[in-house]
């Protein structure tokens, strides 16, 4: 079945936005990084994808339209726009890609615009000069741009991962529908082997549990209830506010990579290289995207829309 629709990744990181695609049959014609380490994990899962070391601070307006995509999806740096980050906005030395996209896209001319421009980015950014900046932008292009805050928890995914979506279209989107979701316990994306017999790098020591347990979300894999809180990049560093923690057999134990990135919506066959440590890999999967969610947003376009559609909080 030929690809409904050809998007460029920018911002790719290990391939959230490629896994999406793979289920909604949609090409990737390029994805764009600046990690070394983040594109060794893309292209190991997808090799077949034209993936691109690139510094996307110095790219041009002729570089981007000659990919001629549909779609340009951005999932650009986080902590200009969450609290830990301090909230710098355009200010932080890391929103320099982001804005130097802002600069290059009023140069690029109408037939080399894509049909449709998406982003994701942590809640924040709703409230950010860089969404002002890009909005207009948009509007002032003839996009019609719809905005939403969305959680896997409201797809049934017990992980709680807020994230603001922008979606902008020179189209028409899709119109939203509610959508019905049968709830999964968090016991379904969990190893059980790891419950009984965790290797020692996932074992919390007993005396940091002593000390500051109090302030760890520490879950039962056993309670249909429980949910997971975002894991950030610093999951496996930062002892607080990175991210759950689990009972089993032999005390409490961090989640392992594969789990994490089972509730992110990757498939089975996600993998990491062999060589990269576990620390690496917490912090590849804390930058990343909720899939199932990236699936929900690209229903909004008309090219891939499926005929289900999710209530979740417009802006």
């Amino acid at each position: 079945m030929p690809a409904s629709l050809t998007a460029l990744e920018l911002f790719c990181g290990i391939g959230g936005f490629a896994a999406a695609a793979e289920a909604m049959n949609v090409k990737i014609v390029g994805a764009l990084d600046q990690s070394p380490a983040a594109l060794a994990v893309y292209r190991l899962n997808f090799s077949e994808h034209n993936s691109r070391q690139t510094d996307l601070e110095k790219i041009t307006a002729a570089e981007l339209a000659g990919f001629a995509a549909d779609l340009w999806w951005l999932s650009p740096p986080c902590q200009p726009y969450s609290v830990r980050g301090h909230g710098l906005d355009l200010a932080d030395p890391r929103a320099r890609s982001l804005a130097r996209l802002l600069e290059v896209f009023p140069q690029i001319p109408e037939k080399g615009l894509p049909r449709y421009l998406a982003l994701e980015n942590v809640a924040g950014f709703a409230r950010s000069r860089a969404r002002e900046r890009l909005v207009d932008l948009l509007v002032s292009r003839k996009y019609e741009v719809r905005e939403r805050l969305l959680c896997p928890t409201e797809l049934g995914v017990p992980s709680r991962r807020p994230r603001y979506y922008l979606v902008a279209s020179c189209c028409g989107l899709a119109p939203a529908r509610p959508v019905v979701s049968c709830p999964h316990s968090l016991g379904s994306y969990l190893d059980p082997a790891l419950s009984e017999n965790p290797p020692p790098e996932l074992l919390v020591p007993t005396e940091v549990v002593t000390r500051f347990g109090e302030g760890f979300r520490l879950l039962d894999p056993a309670d249909p209830f429980a949910y997971t809180t975002c894991f950030t990049a610093g999951y496996g560093k930062s002892l607080m506010h990175a991210g759950s923690y689990l009972r089993c057999r032999n005390g409490e134990r961090r989640f392992a990579p594969h789990e994490i990135a089972r509730l992110l919506g990757f498939p089975e066959t996600f993998r990491f290289p062999e060589e990269l440590p576990l620390r690496k890999r917490w912090h590849l999967l804390g930058n990343s995207l909720s899939v199932v969610a990236v699936r929900d947003v690209l229903e909004e376009l008309p090219g891939v829309n499926n005929g289900r559609r999710s209530s979740s909080s417009e802006i």
